[in-house]
């Protein structure tokens, strides 16, 4: 609605100008004053662009806006000319030549004479260009040459210049994207090795490193492909989507895992077709599990009002089910063009070739996860554990309680980025004075009194309002037009002062009388011709506040000044400054962030409901899932990272990696047909246990070359991992399987009891049945007679 109003030549485009001198001294000494003023006149006067073979300069492109820095030049030209002992040149507004000039939004840090408040030196100067234009390109074309005469021109080298505006900072995130994309191959490089060493086998014609690395290009190409795909769409690739790229490669390879232990598990005897056919059934049921949980938690995440999180989640969304698909075609693919190789060396008759130390370690592997399994089911492991897990919930509440929400550009781009420096240095001197623009949509008719009146308290009470300024920094025409009429009335009339009678005919000629007023106001000059209320359809006026900056600490003042606005409905007052959006995201984001986590909890349960349809499996692994992205979610906090954009995609991501460890365990339990919660839990960690843990390590491995190059938007997704991935494992490994195996023995014991009284009412309850399974123990193995 605001940039509605200020938009009247096509595209609005605004740069912010920040001005200091190179010593950081005071700018209105003669040789600090004399460049300032060279260099500030060079971009409003001299700087050009062609386009279309047509010389463009700022004035050219500035119309409703060109005055809008007229009082700093005023200012500028009175000290050069040595003229300011004719003028009260006071802060944080001025009169020069009867106009009243608001200084405080051009110059900072400011030393005044107390007694008179007249200036003495500033520090600091901001200038804002408004640009508009038909087309953006012209007005990029001259951001550049602002930035270029700033920063590199070498020509005023008593000012430090610096240059801002909405572009700059989409160009410094997307700079991190592609900083870090190189890093990928890095990851691959580094994966592939983990993949060949883990694909070995004790007996060597069983090893797959070939097949293995050959897995690790599926995500690449899943990843590309996605890009290709959402990006035909329209969507615009953002730095957060090479997140997404990360999280691909860690997706597709812990199917790779799957795959190959599904392919190992399967009868040797069987010919290629039919194995192949089995490990796709087997592996594919865990990939579709965790496909669908990865879906749903990204697909939570399209319903965000955050756009860039929006993406976040469209490209992850679309990334993991390419994935799923190129992974249980292609990957099986491979493998049975490879097997062949296998099958021939089986039937060679020479010695068998093997790692006799991945023998030794595959038996000291067997009797972890045995002992592992044994350990579980044992009462103070329980108790152990839920004793861990109350400390890690205090933490985890601990790390939530103290989070910050931070949206600022200076927290996620490198701190030495032109862009993040500037940020910086506004922050500290804006603490002096920024200006709220309130947008007044429907004036009505003002030569009513009493609609006159409400609007100048309407006014009034925005200037008192909390941290207001006051006042003397309120740039508003109504009052400078009420003295107009005042004054031409008290020229025609000696009669003694009386209320002015306000009226709308006398608007155009005020207006070209004090020209700096109409980009602020919305004038029918024809109406106004007419005397009637619709010669101004709207207008906006300006007044200043002092002493915050941070996005939460404005969140009261914000409030209040729509609170101002909802008790004068009549005007459709609207309150503005260039931080309300961040204001509003800083505080809507708690709640969104639980929301979301909730809501994937809820989506997940559904799911595991649709696969695992089993109670007991269900609540451990929603509870096991919730305890996770808990943690992470504190810790992360503990580990210095706010609550922003980026974090709360890393928190989508989370929970995906999360619902994957959760759902192999959760299934593969509710697979086994095993009499005792201790066997079922031997199968399930000998069978998926080692590809699990393969799968949360190399999804670290993935991430670690942010190590060598960090950035905020790499360092998050790094924590995030090495924090999901570790409270996955500890939980998938130890926490769920006490969980499931207690309730598991719970119901048990509870079918136990149920069958016991329903024997024991029976008539016939004297005479007791053997039972028709006897389980015998012979030399390991268990064998039905």
């Amino acid at each position: 609605m605001f940039f509605e109003f200020l938009r009247q030549n096509g595209t609005l485009h605004m740069i912010e100008v920040l001005f200091q001198a190179s010593d950081n001294g005071s700018l209105l000494r003669p040789a600090y004053r004399h460049q300032l003023i060279g260099i500030s006149k060079e971009i409003v006067e001299d700087l050009e662009v062609t386009t279309g073979g047509h010389i463009q300069r700022y004035g050219d492109m500035c119309e409703p806006y060109c005055e809008k820095n007229d009082a700093f030049f005023a200012l500028m030209d009175l000290f050069e000319s040595n003229s300011t002992d004719s003028f009260e040149l006071t802060y944080p507004s001025t009169h020069i030549l009867g106009h009243q000039m608001l200084l405080a939004n051009n110059i900072y840090g400011v030393k005044t004479d107390p007694s008179t408040q007249r200036i003495l030196s500033f520090s600091s100067v901001m200038i804002r260009l408004y640009l508009t234009n038909p087309t953006l390109q012209p007005m990029l074309d001259f951001e550049d040459k602002c930035v270029h005469l700033a920063y590199d021109s070498g020509k005023y080298p008593l000012i430090r210049s610096q240059v801002a505006s909405d572009n700059l900072v989409a160009k410094e995130v997307r700079r991190l994207g592609t900083d870090t994309a190189p890093w990928l191959s890095v990851a691959l490089g580094i994966l592939c090795a983990f993949l060949m060493a883990c694909s070995l086998r004790y007996r060597r014609k069983e090893s797959k490193p070939l097949e293995a690395c050959l897995g690790a290009m599926i995500p690449v190409l899943s990843g590309l492909t996605t890009v290709g795909m959402v990006s035909a769409t329209g969507l615009a690739f953002q730095s957060i989507i090479v997140s997404t790229l990360f999280l691909v490669i860690a997706i597709g390879i812990d199917d790779v895992f799957i795959i190959l232990a599904a392919w190992h598990r399967s009868d040797r005897n069987l010919e290629i077709p039919e194995r192949i056919a089995l490990t796709v059934q087997d592996a594919g049921c865990s990939m579709t599990v965790t496909t669908v949980t990865n879906l749903v938690s990204f697909g939570n995440g399209v319903l965000s009002t955050t756009p860039v999180l929006q993406t976040f989640a469209i490209y992850s969304s679309v990334a993991s089910v390419i994935c799923y698909i190129y992974q249980l075609v292609i990957f099986p693919a491979i493998i049975a063009i490879t097997a062949p190789k296998e099958y021939r060396e089986l039937d060679k008759m020479e010695e068998e070739k093997t790692f006799e130390s991945i023998r030794v370690m595959s038996e000291w592997s067997d009797r972890m996860w045995h002992r592992l399994a044994a350990i579980i089911g044992t009462y103070w492991m329980r108790l152990l554990t839920i004793s861990i897990l109350l400390g890690y919930w205090y933490l985890s509440v601990y790390g939530i309680y103290t989070m910050e929400t931070d949206l600022t550009i200076q927290k996620m781009a490198d701190k030495n980025a032109r862009i993040v420096v500037f940020k910086r240095e506004t922050d500290d001197i804006l603490k002096e004075m920024q200006s709220v623009a309130i947008l007044v949509n429907s004036p009505g008719d003002l030569s009513n009194t009493t609609n006159l009146e409400n609007l100048q308290n309407m006014i009034r009470d925005y200037e008192k309002a909390l941290h207001s300024y006051g006042n003397e920094s309120t740039i508003c025409w109504l009052q400078s037009y009420l003295d107009f009429l005042a004054f031409y009335e008290d020229s025609e009339e000696d009669e003694s002062p009386k209320p002015v009678n306000f009226t709308y005919s006398d608007i155009p000629s005020f207006l070209n009388s004090a020209s700096h007023f109409k980009p602020m106001m919305r004038v029918n000059e024809e109406e106004c011709d007419k005397n009637s209320p619709k010669c101004l359809r709207s207008f906006i006026f300006t007044t200043g506040f002092t002493d915050v900056v941070k996005y939460n600490e404005m969140y009261p003042m914000v409030k209040e000044w729509r609170k101002i606005a909802a008790s004068y409905p009549q005007f459709d007052v609207y309150p503005y400054t260039e931080r309300s959006n961040f204001v509003d995201q800083t505080v809507d984001m708690v709640d969104n962030i639980w929301n979301t986590v909730i809501s994937e909890v809820i989506c997940m349960g559904i799911t595991f409901l649709l696969f695992v349809p089993d109670l007991v499996s269900i609540f451990s692994a929603v509870f096991a899932l919730f305890s996770v992205n808990f943690g992470v979610f504190g810790f992360l906090s503990i580990w210095g990272v706010g609550m922003d954009p980026v974090s709360t995609a890393s928190l989508l991501m989370s929970i995906g990696f999360s619902v994957d460890i959760s759902a192999h365990i959760s299934y593969h339990y509710y697979q086994v047909d095993k009499p005792t919660p201790r066997q079922k839990l031997e199968h399930v960690f000998t069978h998926i246990g080692w590809p699990t843990l393969q799968g949360g390590l190399s999804t670290m491995i993935a991430m670690s070359p942010i190590v060598i190059a960090p950035s905020y938007l790499g360092l998050v997704f790094l924590k995030t991992v090495v924090l999901v991935c570790t409270f996955g494992l500890i939980h998938g490994l130890i926490v769920l399987p006490v969980f499931l195996s207690f309730f598991d023995e719970v119901a048990g014991s509870c079918r136990s009891k149920s069958v016991k009284i329903t024997d024991s009412q029976s008539p016939t309850s004297s005479c007791h049945h053997l039972p028709t399974t006897i389980w015998v123990k012979d030399i390991g193995n268990n064998e039905k007679f």
